[in-house]
């Protein structure tokens, strides 16, 4: 009886320890990922600094607002040129609702995001469709992309609706300016495999959704993945179909508020002359 009541204790508290570990793995402030991309059709010299920020996912218990302000705040530290962000702002875990009211708060804070050629934003699958462009268009930034495509300079961004929500890639893509390099924002990226880069272009596709896996547990991997499925690319620099594809992990978290061996991240990106 005593060694079973021992054996109980222990796993207790491995357990409260691997809940504990965790959670200040899904807490802990995002890391800043740095890499690099040429493309071609940029002026000679350029220099383009491209924060890419997904899957925040307001909610109790690891994304108070508070936390998202200071998300917010280190995001506006990097001074980046271009923040994109590739959606989830809210829901996954079992406290969250979606709709109007709780997307307006997990929106909110973006407004303080700043960069001299724009915010610009897509919906992810758990982003209620209906109220999105609501919510985004009472507020002076971030500007949501719905199957569309935004000309700001040196680059063209097209940005596409979750693939739940109806992504349009050629609605986004039909009606591009010639010669400028192209960046695509969508938040599941292995969807491009259905839809080719535009010919003649340098294109580079930006996404989220993943989380990296979320927990990357030794010798098992991801258990998320068990039931979902590996992704083509879980995180990071990637090819696919055609594509260059960069995707982050994002800095939330869903189902579970814990984070194993994946930090979360914010993603700066420089983009060159290629």
């Amino acid at each position: 009886m005593r060694l079973a009541a021992r054996a109980l204790g222990v796993g207790l508290a491995l357990a409260l320890a691997f809940i504990g570990w965790g959670y200040w793995g899904a807490t802990r402030p995002p890391v800043v990922v740095r890499h690099s991309y040429a493309m071609a059709g940029l002026p000679p010299g350029a220099q383009i600094r491209v924060l890419l920020l997904s899957d925040t996912h307001l909610g109790v218990p690891d994304m108070p607002p508070d936390r998202l302000a200071a998300i917010v705040a280190q995001a506006n530290a990097l001074k980046p040129d271009l923040i994109l962000l590739a959606g989830d702002y809210i829901g996954g875990k079992i406290l969250d609702m979606g709709g109007r009211p709780h997307l307006e708060p997990a929106v909110r804070p973006f407004a303080a995001l700043q960069a001299p050629m724009g915010v610009f934003a897509v919906l992810g699958n758990h982003d209620n469709p209906k109220w999105g462009p609501v919510v985004f268009a009472a507020q002076p930034r971030p500007r949501l992309l719905m199957n569309e495509a935004v000309d700001i300079g040196p680059l063209v961004i097209a940005g596409l609706n979750s693939t739940l929500h109806g992504a349009d890639f050629f609605r986004a893509t039909s009606d591009l300016p010639p010669g400028k390099p192209l960046l695509l924002l969508r938040h599941e990226g292995d969807f491009l495999a259905f839809d080719k880069p535009p010919p003649g272009r340098s294109a580079l596709a930006l996404a989220g959704h993943t989380h990296g896996g979320q927990m990357m547990l030794p010798l098992i991997g991801s258990p998320g993945e068990w039931l979902l499925g590996k992704p083509a690319c879980r995180r990071g620099a990637c090819t696919l179909n055609g594509w260059r594809l960069h995707v982050t992990s994002g800095v939330g978290t869903s189902w579970l508020p814990l984070r194993i061996g994946v930090p979360p991240e914010l993603v700066l990106l420089t983009l060159t002359a290629g």
